[in-house]
């Protein structure tokens, strides 16, 4: 009844309905409120309440333009003999060709005292003094509607009106409050100040740089910076997920692409929202080889296409996703336009751990905590969340407060390791600095060794870290280099002990998982092997990917030749390679320049 009013204020002095003449007329509506216009722009067609509008047989026609929506607008301006009320959020959705058949363009204005008052006298609500009135017409339409429907308004502290309302949307911790997530701060920090200057109105929402894809393993904490980034941003979080579009209905193509509207007409409708879309390589891509699911899978992508697009123009709204698999993402979704901006989450250092953990135990300082967390390499946050929620544990059932002990006794099993166990991770790890060093490609190297380690883990008992010299366009034999000097810890321990562990090998992030990537990359995208041909976007090349037959001999021959030309290096400075692990061993940390 409402909109009904509003409208029909609107409309009053426009020569359609003044003459009741056919004609055009453009209604100029918050995007919120559209059903109830429409509704109403019915209601005042048919005159009636009950009556039944049927859009087919009648001489009259209501019809909606959404900004930024890519519906094509069902209109022959050229016939025009009956009345059309065409809705819209903003002149600018409308063709030059419907803004200028149009008759009049008007605006609906937000209520009056009086309306307000009579709308609720209809719905059976005390009427509002004029000093109430008027602050509840001041607010955005979804306050007006909340607050029409409310039976006293005597309590209402319209002062904290909206802190309240933002509140609700950013629950928890803000992104200033939490340890980690470093790659993402300096993006954030102008974020904020951006979106701090659109809300004075002092900046255009184009100046923005407002998606950002978030990357890294499983674990890092993508899903926990989304929650707290709009927290910090005081916005709306509209948090979704491919699988979650997927699982809509019985999971066909229709249900998928309305589930994903979905999403982004709700973080529209909620403006400031930020859209926060984890798993997105579960999209799909158009480069996909199965003919079985490539038609859905391009109507998908298509769609996501189409809609970040066009959200890029919906001021208020904006959009982050999440993936533990950047190269399977369609290309395009990653352009300038889109999520342009890539920021990759790596595992915590060992000063991260300490902060991430005393953040959740709450009680004890990152200083305290460092010695137990120095031995925890490759945990996750998400580990570390799950380690402080142990010790707490056992603090309840002791009925105290978390202790320093309670974490000791929550930490996962360490083991020393004796003496033969050190030597020969101090071989593996010299073997990649000693053939690091032999490259040509490396300034110095830095080995550490450490003899406490987690239970099952020793491969995080030793590191290296190699300096490359800055090469802005890699070449064949500077990635053959890198193969090389990946595959001499392995080949270190057969020179030296006669016999290899599974130290680097086994998992993913392996310096065979390592050697192996960089040969598929140079063979099936840099055309490097036994023909110059091109068969996958190097960042699609990962754990999932797995390249044809036909070129697997060129891989392997790769990772042979440069086997073979580690062992070769070992062999001829054998003697170096004893010393340098005997010294490791006895110093636990060393630095080795090039000659």
């Amino acid at each position: 009844m409402l909109a009904y009013f509003l409208l029909r204020r609107a409309l009053k002095g426009t020569r359609q309905f003044r003459g009741d003449v056919g004609g055009l007329v453009v209604v100029i509506v918050d995007k919120r409120w559209f059903p109830r216009f429409e509704r109403a722009a019915e209601l005042l067609f048919s005159g009636q309440a009950r009556a039944f509008f049927n859009a087919e047989t009648s001489m009259h026609r209501v019809v909606s333009k959404e900004y930024g929506s890519k519906t094509k607008l069902d209109l022959d301006v050229l016939s025009y003999n009956a009345q059309t009320i065409l809705l819209t959020d903003n002149i600018e959705a409308l063709p030059p060709k419907v803004r200028i058949a149009a008759e009049d363009t008007v605006t609906v204005e937000k209520p009056t005292v009086r309306l307000l008052n009579a709308v609720r006298k209809l719905a059976g609500r005390p009427c509002l003094d004029d000093r109430t009135a008027e602050a509840v017409a001041g607010e955005d339409w979804d306050m007006i509607e909340a607050l029409l429907c409310r039976y006293s308004l005597t309590e209402v502290d319209f002062d904290n009106l909206h802190t309240a309302k933002d509140s609700d949307a950013s629950e928890g911790p803000r992104l200033s409050e939490l340890p980690g997530f470093e790659p993402a701060r300096e993006w954030v920090s102008k974020l904020a100040t951006d979106l701090s200057s659109w809300r004075d109105k002092s900046l255009a929402w184009s100046a923005l740089d407002r998606a950002a894809l978030l990357a890294g393993p499983p674990g890092v904490g993508k899903t926990m910076f989304a929650k707290a980034l709009a927290a910090e941003l005081g916005v709306t979080l509209v948090a979704t997920s491919a699988g979650r579009w997927q699982s809509v209905g019985d999971g066909y193509l229709g249900d998928m692409l309305r589930a994903m509207r979905g999403s982004f007409d709700e973080a529209r409708s909620k403006s400031p929202a930020l859209l926060f879309i984890d798993e997105l390589d579960s999209i799909g891509n158009r480069e996909h080889r199965s003919s079985l699911n490539a038609f859905y899978e391009t109507q998908v992508v298509n769609s996501f296409l189409e809609l970040t697009s066009t959200a890029s123009d919906w001021p208020g709204v904006i959009l982050l996703a999440a993936t533990n698999r950047p190269g399977d993402i369609e290309p395009a979704i990653l352009r300038s336009g889109r999520f342009e901006q890539h920021i990759e989450f790596e595992l915590p250092t060992p000063e991260e751990r300490a902060a991430i953990l005393s953040y959740h135990l709450g009680s004890i300082s990152p200083e305290t905590l460092a010695p137990l967390t120095e031995h925890l390499d490759g945990h996750t946050p998400a580990d570390l969340e799950r380690l402080a929620r142990a010790a707490k544990r056992v603090a309840r059932g002791n009925g105290r407060s978390v202790e320093f002990a309670d974490v000791e006794a929550s930490m996962p099993a360490l083991t020393k390791l004796d003496e033969a166990s050190l030597l020969r991770i101090a071989t593996h790890e010299c073997g990649h600095a000693l053939v690091a060093l032999k490259s040509g490609f490396v300034d110095g190297v830095t080995v550490k060794l450490k003899d406490i380690t987690v239970l099952g883990s020793p491969q995080s008992a030793g590191s290296v870290i190699c300096d490359f010299t800055e090469h802005v366009l890699p070449t064949e034999q500077l990635l053959r280099a890198k193969i090389r000097i990946a595959l001499a810890g392995m080949a270190a321990e057969g020179v030296v002990q006669q016999d290899r562990s599974v130290g680097g090998a086994g998992i993913v992030g392996s310096d065979l998982d390592e050697a192996t990537r960089i040969a598929t990359r140079m063979v099936a995208s840099y055309g490097m092997g036994d023909s110059p041909l091109f068969e996958i976007d190097y960042r699609r090349v990962n754990e999932s990917y797995r390249p044809p037959a036909y070129l697997r001999s060129a891989i392997d021959r790769i990772l042979r030749e440069e086997w073979d030309g580690a062992k070769h290096i070992l062999n001829e400075h054998t003697d170096r390679l004893r010393h340098m692990a005997g010294k490791l061993v006895s110093q636990r940390k060393m630095r080795v320049l090039a000659t």
